[in-house]
């Protein structure tokens, strides 16, 4: 009975997705190349930046993808944006020599395994730690996906209302900026190669921060291990005794990867909370006698 009410459920939920925005795909030429504008990268198909329509797709949880647009970021001629441009020239080009070892393999590591992948794998493992029930888990999972999903729309909202462009068309062009504590680099490469779409926020932090605050809620304080490997990169394992860590590698690595700002991270963390914390306190909601712990353990 509960295998049949299962493929009902997901057939229903399929259904009602069927029109949710997902398609068909649009793309967004560059109107302007107006300095922090963004610009198409190796990545991008002719067409222009990827996941223009994503804006549009049907939240599962949050009521618009523009309900937690992220505040404007920094201005070009702001120290703020001077430092993480400086931060970001040297951690994240492919030849920096001051990059460690490790980040090299995090920044890799995140871009062959994204929000998703790395959360759905980390409640897994908590909950047979945990030995949590099955319909604990199946809410667990559904609240987290939901969370998940809907940080990545709201990312790609707030990217294509703002269309910030890439580390490395900012540090190529650092003599447009107006400010004079970018110095350029015309051959700046990124260590790894930047999605076709524009910077601000990054889409890894939002969809990251919503799946962790969802696990918080749910699973309570983690302090045990937590493995992380992706087909991708055999041989290649991340282990981690709490879920900060997790979202601090995760920032670390699309800085030091090369494809984004310290301010986009920050911009994405502020917005994940917000979206996870939304999902939790306004779907699937406990029923009588149910504890967010982990059913009282």
């Amino acid at each position: 009975h509960c295998t049949t009410a299962a493929h009902h459920a997901a057939a229903a939920t399929i259904a009602h997705r069927s029109n949710d925005g997902s398609t068909p795909p649009r793309f967004f030429p560059p109107s302007s190349a107006a300095p922090g504008e963004w610009q198409t990268t190796p990545s991008c198909p002719p067409a222009g930046g990827i996941l223009l329509h994503w804006q549009d797709v049907a939240p599962f949880g949050i009521k618009t993808s523009s309900q937690f647009r992220s505040t404007p970021p920094p201005a070009l001629t702001s120290l703020r944006y001077a430092r993480d441009f400086r931060e970001v020239k040297a951690v994240g080009a492919a030849a920096s020599t001051v990059r460690p070892e490790r980040l090299t393999t995090v920044a890799r590591f995140y871009n062959a395994s994204l929000a998703a992948a790395v959360w759905n794998s980390v409640a897994r493992q908590l909950a047979v730690a945990k030995r949590t029930s099955l319909s604990y888990n199946a809410r667990a999972f559904a609240l987290l996906n939901m969370a998940i999903s809907d940080g990545l729309v709201s990312s790609i909202e707030t990217k294509y209302h703002y269309r910030l462009w890439r580390p490395e068309t900012a540090i190529r062009e650092g003599d447009i900026d107006s400010n004079p504590a970018t110095k350029p680099d015309e051959t700046f490469v990124p260590l790894i190669t930047a999605p076709c779409f524009p910077s601000y926020p990054s889409a890894h932090a939002s969809g990251s921060y919503a799946g962790q605050r969802v696990i918080e809620r749910l699973f309570g304080w983690v302090q045990r291990p937590l493995v992380l490997s992706t087909p991708a990169l055999p041989g290649v394992t991340l282990t981690y005794t709490d879920l900060a860590s997790i979202t601090e590698d995760i920032d670390n690595a699309r800085i030091y990867g090369g494809i984004h700002f310290r301010f986009d991270q920050r911009a994405g963390r502020r917005q994940g909370r917000a979206v996870g914390d939304y999902v939790i306190e306004h779907h699937l909601r406990r029923i009588h006698g149910w504890h967010v712990r982990g059913e009282g353990r």
